[in-house]
């Protein structure tokens, strides 16, 4: 299959490298130059906030038919048929208009160099050299993560730490080094580590503890799984309203938690390794240009309502979030969550 990626604006370009660097591991489809060549044509970058930039892109005003998206952004807006890292499941998955995958950039200029995802130098942490039952590292961008971080689960062996000061796509931040190399020690050391959604449904986390060969605790009500791993053999899906119960909930597949851990690894290389991202992505983006009905025109017709449905969401919560943070100080009272910083 011929293949050629696009970046609908100057701020998406950096994605198209990327994609050409990692199309050296396909022997199944060629990067082509000219649109008008390809068979399938993948749109990059973020559109959520801008989604004229991908409705107005002259390549997919031309090929509509033969456009699909890959996107990492953590808001879900999927007016284009394709590849959705915070997927959520709705009508447009259960068409298999829209699938969820990990995540490129993972690999990529921001990479944690401590989490290895070459097999022979992924060796699974032994049992007995891990201090905690379950662990939770990341940033305040959530309800979910900021009641998480409200909890008190009385053991030593619990460690829920809010990292907001830590920014991912910031390579600049002092210290850089010594945080991620806490991040991958701190997996390393635990039994399960939990991964709940943040600002969007999916999340980096939920793939470097599956190569990191731990036991994985998903905290998504929303989220759309990848399709192919054998999940009901490894993964631990918990309840977003479940969180203050997690002890009692983890402990009985704690004699387990090695086993899951080394299958949620085994799984991990086998769909999710650097080898396998560009055919996979490819093919996911080619099977949702041929979705169950209804036909791709209906969809467009909803894009204006689509768009129109994500901004009022995202005005509400602007608007709630202002004014409970007004309240919270007009009556001099303490904040009941750990915000970001």
């Amino acid at each position: 299959m011929k293949i050629h990626f696009a970046a609908p604006s100057q701020a998406d370009a950096l994605w198209v490298p990327m994609f050409h660097d990692r199309a050296k591991f396909s022997k199944l489809h060629e990067v082509v130059a000219n649109p008008a060549d390809a068979d399938l044509i993948v749109l990059l970058g973020v559109f959520a906030m801008e989604p004229a930039k991908l409705l107005e892109n002259a390549v997919y005003k031309t090929f509509p038919d033969r456009c699909a998206v890959y996107t990492e952004e953590d808001t879900y807006l999927p007016l284009v048929p394709g590849v959705y890292c915070s997927a959520e499941r709705d009508e447009h998955t259960r068409v298999s208009r829209v699938f969820s995958y990990t995540y490129a950039s993972r690999n990529g200029r921001h990479h944690n160099p401590y989490l290895a995802e070459v097999p022979d130098a992924s060796p699974i942490p032994a049992a007995n050299t891990r201090r905690y039952f379950f662990t939770f590292q990341g940033g305040s961008t959530s309800l979910v993560r900021k009641r998480l971080f409200n909890l008190n689960f009385r053991r030593d062996d619990v460690l829920i730490e809010n990292t907001s000061s830590f920014h991912n796509w910031d390579g600049s931040q002092p210290g850089r080094r010594e945080r991620q190399r806490r991040y991958a020690e701190t997996i390393a050391a635990s039994h399960f580590v939990l991964c709940p959604r943040g600002a969007g449904a999916g999340s980096i986390r939920f793939f470097e503890v599956m190569a990191s060969g731990i036991a994985p605790v998903l905290i998504a009500d929303a989220y759309e799984l990848p399709a192919g791993p054998p999940w009901e053999d490894f993964l631990i899906r918990v309840a977003e309203r479940n969180i203050a119960r997690l002890p009692k909930i983890l402990e009985p597949y704690l004699p387990s938690a090695a086993e899951r851990g080394r299958l949620a690894q085994k799984a991990f290389f086998e769909y999710f390794s650097i080898e396998h991202e560009f055919d996979s992505i490819v093919g996911l983006a080619a099977r949702s240009l041929r979705h169950a009905g209804p036909r791709e025109d209906e969809f467009r017709h909803r894009q204006p309502a689509m768009i129109r449905r994500v901004e009022r969401k995202r005005k509400a919560r602007d608007f709630l979030r202002t004014a409970a943070l007004k309240s919270i100080k007009a009556l001099r009272l303490k904040n009941p969550y750990q915000m970001n910083r």
